[in-house]
């Protein structure tokens, strides 16, 4: 997705601010955006997540022991975690824990983490659990949409409980619906003038 200076800093300037006001309406400790970017989904950038979680999540591509990345059965690189299964489409809306959009949320990975049956485990896949890992109890992952693709999501973690209702998340699924054609549109605006 980064092609040239401009449209990065750009995108950068406006996600910032974007990221900077849902961190203090929802009074989040961190919030942070991945956006597509070669098969993988980085973050673009990230307020309040400690540098050492950065590094550990900011790839979710799998690698095998030779460090080649698996490919999917569509030969797409295959992204790990609840955020990969967000950005690959991989939820079930029978579980209150996905909405209909496609977002993930808790108010408790500890809850989550503990009550998660068996099969529940196998329809979801493996995750790394490093969010629950670093202390944050309330996340959530909200996909960007545009033109019926996932661009990316937005992430928003805090180490207290009880942070987020349904009506919180459909307000950032709407957001950030707004968003992903503000992201495609800026794009291509650059791709015109360049």
């Amino acid at each position: 997705m980064e092609k040239n200076s401009s449209e990065v800093n750009t995108l950068r300037f406006m996600l910032r601010g974007m990221l900077e006001t849902i961190r203090e309406t929802g009074d989040f400790q961190c919030v942070a955006i991945r956006l597509s970017k070669e098969g993988d989904f980085p973050y673009f950038h990230h307020i309040g997540f400690p540098e050492t979680f950065v590094s550990k999540e900011s790839t979710l591509n799998i690698r095998n022991k030779d460090g080649c990345i698996v490919l999917d059965s569509d030969g797409n690189p295959f992204v790990d975690c609840m955020c990969g299964n967000i950005l690959r489409r991989r939820t079930n809306r029978k579980y209150p824990y996905f909405t209909e959009d496609g977002a993930f949320w808790t108010n408790s990975t500890t809850h989550l983490l503990s009550n998660l049956t068996e099969k529940e485990r196998q329809e979801i896949g493996e995750t790394r659990n490093t969010c629950h890992d670093f202390g944050y109890e309330s996340v959530a992952l909200i996909p960007i949409h545009a033109d019926g693709e996932i661009l990316g999501m937005i992430q928003i973690n805090d180490p207290r409980d009880g942070l987020f209702t349904i009506e919180k998340i459909a307000k950032y699924q709407f957001l950030a619906d707004l968003l992903g054609p503000i992201i495609v549109n800026i794009l291509e605006f650059y791709e015109k003038v360049n």
